[in-house]
Parts: C-alpha cells; sequence; structure tokens
C-alpha cells in the first residue's frame, strides 16, 4: 500500500546563472551572452505515509541543465575560472554561474528526477531528443522520485547590462535571463478512510465491507516535455458488470494501482437523524498518481454487503465525477491533488469517502466528487456513487 505524503521539501532556493563583471576579470565580449537563470518555484519532499498538508511542492533529488539552439545542444559555457560550467546538480544550489554562453542559444532545458543512465544521458544532443523522452505511470508512484520538467526562452536583460572592463565608457548589453517553473507531469489521488451512511427509514443492511480499492480508466505512458497521453487508456469499462468483476479480481493488473483491504462498518444503534454515518480511517492513507489528462479517471470500490434479512452479496460502485466550484471537473491538471473529501467543503480536508447504502443498493450508481484545486496544494474531494 503506497499513499504517501507527496512533501515537496526542495532544497533548491533560485538558480541564477549570474554574468561576469570587473572583479571576476572576464571580458565578456562579441557576441557571446551571460544567462540569469531563475527558478521560480521550488519543490520539496516528506516521508511517505501521511496525507500531504497545505503549501507544499515536489522533491529535486538530482537536476539537468541543456542550453539549446535551435535544435542542436550547446552546453559550451564556462565558469569564472574559464574552466567547463556544471550542467548536473545533487544538491542545493543558490547560484550557478555561466560565462561565454554560445550565442546561438535561445531555450533553456531544465529535467529532474528522470531516471536514466549515464550513457542515456550523454546521447542526449539535440532537443528532438529531449521530445522523444516518455515517462511511465507506474515509474511515477514513488512521491520523492517525480520527474519533473521546465523550459524557456531567453530575454535580454536590460537591468543587468554591465561595464566592458577593458573600457568603462562601452556597455555590455548581452546578458539574458530566463525563468523556469519544473512541472511533474501527475496529478494525485488521495483517499484515507470512508464515511459510510446507514439510512434510518428504509434499512438496506446491517454491515457493509469495502475489500478493494482501485484505480481505472488512466494512461500508462505520457511525453516528458509536454505532458500529452499516449497509448490506450488501462482497466475496463465499470457500467459492464462482467468487465468490471474480471477487472478486480484480476491480479496481474499494475501492483501500484489498486489496494486490498478489509474495513467493516456495521449499522449503529437507532437515532433521530434521517442518516447516521460511520466513519473509518484506513491503516494508512491510500494515494495514486495519474498522468494529467482530459479524460477521468476512476476509483473502483469491491463492496460485500450483509442485508437486513442475512442475505451476503457481493458488488462494485464506482466514481462518476469530480466536481470542483464550478461543477464537473472536465480536466485532471499536473500538479494538483485531489483529496476525497466528506464534508464536501474545501475547509474540511478530511480524506474520507462517504457513502450512502443506497448508493450500492443499485449496480451502475456512480460517485461525485467534490474538489477545490489549487497548485501543488491538497485539492478537496468529495465522492458521489
Amino acid at each position: 500500500m503506497k499513499i504517501a505524503k507527496l512533501m515537496l521539501s526542495a532544497c533548491i532556493a533560485a538558480l541564477a546563472l549570474v554574468s561576469c563583471n570587473k572583479e571576476e576579470g572576464i571580458s565578456v565580449k562579441g557576441e557571446y551572452k551571460s544567462l540569469n537563470i531563475e527558478i521560480a518555484n521550488l519543490f520539496m519532499t516528506k516521508a511517505q505515509g501521511d496525507m500531504i498538508p497545505d503549501g507544499t511542492t515536489v522533491t529535486l533529488n538530482e537536476f539537468r541543465i541543456f542550453l539549446f539552439a535551435g535544435d542542436q545542444l550547446k552546453n559550451t559555457a564556462t565558469q569564472a575560472d574559464g574552466s567547463a560550467a556544471a550542467y548536473t546538480f545533487t544538491s542545493a544550489t543558490n547560484e550557478i554561474q555561466y560565462h561565454f554562453v554560445d550565442p546561438s542559444v535561445n531555450k533553456v532545458v531544465a529535467i529532474a528526477n528522470l531516471d536514466l543512465t549515464a550513457d542515456q544521458w550523454a546521447a542526449i544532443d539535440t532537443y528532438s531528443e529531449v521530445q522523444a523522452l516518455k515517462l511511465q505511470i507506474a515509474a511515477q508512484q514513488n512521491p520523492d522520485a517525480l520527474a519533473l520538467y521546465a523550459e524557456s526562452g531567453l530575454v535580454q536583460d536590460q537591468n543587468a547590462a554591465q561595464h566592458d572592463p577593458d573600457n568603462h565608457q562601452n556597455l555590455i548589453t548581452n546578458v539574458f535571463k530566463a525563468t523556469i517553473n519544473f512541472v511533474p507531469r501527475v496529478s494525485r489521488f488521495e483517499l484515507d478512510g470512508f464515511a459510510m451512511g446507514f439510512n434510518a427509514e428504509n434499512p438496506l443492511y446491517n454491515r457493509i465491507t469495502i475489500h478493494q480499492v482501485a484505480l481505472n480508466n488512466y494512461y500508462p505512458v505520457t511525453v516528458l516535455y509536454n505532458g500529452v497521453e499516449e497509448g490506450a487508456l488501462a482497466g475496463c469499462d465499470p457500467a459492464n458488470a462482467t468487465a468490471a468483476i474480471a477487472y478486480l479480481q484480476n491480479n496481474d493488473r499494475a501492483s501500484w494501482s489498486f489496494d486490498k483491504e478489509s474495513i467493516s462498518f456495521d449499522r449503529p444503534a437507532a437515532s433521530a437523524e434521517a442518516v447516521s454515518y460511520v466513519t473509518k480511517n484506513l491503516a494508512k492513507p491510500i494515494y495514486y498518481h495519474i498522468f494529467s489528462s482530459t479524460t477521468a479517471p476512476q476509483l473502483m470500490l469491491h463492496v460485500e454487503t450483509t442485508g437486513v434479512d442475512g442475505a451476503v452479496s457481493s458488488t462494485y460502485i464506482y466514481t462518476k465525477n469530480f466536481n470542483g466550484p464550478q461543477g464537473a471537473i472536465t480536466e485532471f491538471q499536473e500538479g494538483k491533488i485531489y483529496r476525497m473529501n466528506f464534508q464536501g467543503t474545501a475547509g474540511s480536508g478530511d480524506g474520507d469517502i462517504p457513502i450512502n447504502e443506497e448508493d450500492i443498493d443499485q449496480l451502475g450508481k456512480c460517485l461525485d466528487i467534490t474538489v477545490t484545486v489549487d497548485d501543488w496544494n491538497v485539492i478537496l474531494v468529495t465522492p458521489e456513487f
């Protein structure tokens, strides 16, 4: 079982590549550029096993910078002492200096946490090869190692113009800047429990047991540089009972995509409430990372019921919609966390899926989920079956 707390604990504040000055003793003449790169958003990470608190971001374990002139790689800049500049970083860095950047460079690409071999990294010589990089969703389930991507063009920075160290009457204006924002290519779905509603009138069940939570209808592959999904959706048609049951019973599915549970809810003592909720948390919260898309993923639940007449039966229910303040969400965006929300308000953040016993009574009845959306902040979700 997986859920972690995506934490974003990045140690990287702002990556600035600073131009040369007189004190450094480097003459930036001709068409060579100096380049200031700012990483505008920072990502950080925490340990697995908890829900993600508001305001967190994703971990940067290792990142690489590529300077491109059109399609060609031009990582030929130097450090202040004229030695080769570093383009791979594995520790927190506040400032990096590049000098004598090739004058034809017009694009900065940054890639973090991508698991390639040294030979595979060394083989990247063109922007086209960067565009060909793919991500597998199975490799994006560790919240401490999400692949991140950023790119930016270059803008001339007039405010950073410097005096020519050989002739102070001349200004060197070939100082450029680029601002990049690292982007994970996944959305995250979280839940840590259930709130089961039992009706005072027309009771149906004395006990309801949830045996499995599974992800359905997701893309297995995406393109790193633009986040466009590829291939067929994984899963089943949940409206087809035979296919859905076979899917839930298939142990050859990707192991990260389902969690077997055994959590039972017994009808509470009679009360004056029309609906009495029994709330239970999972031993560990559950999370699933999906590639962001306009196709709605689904959460499926395998449920066993014991009726008021003692009859035991097995069925399933699945999510129909994820709803935000403006209604059904039609695009699941990268860098968003969608949390199940029993209370249905942005402030509760309890992480529970509410289910009424009537939702289980009809095969094919689905959950709607209420959601609030924010960049790498927790998104609160209320499912509706």
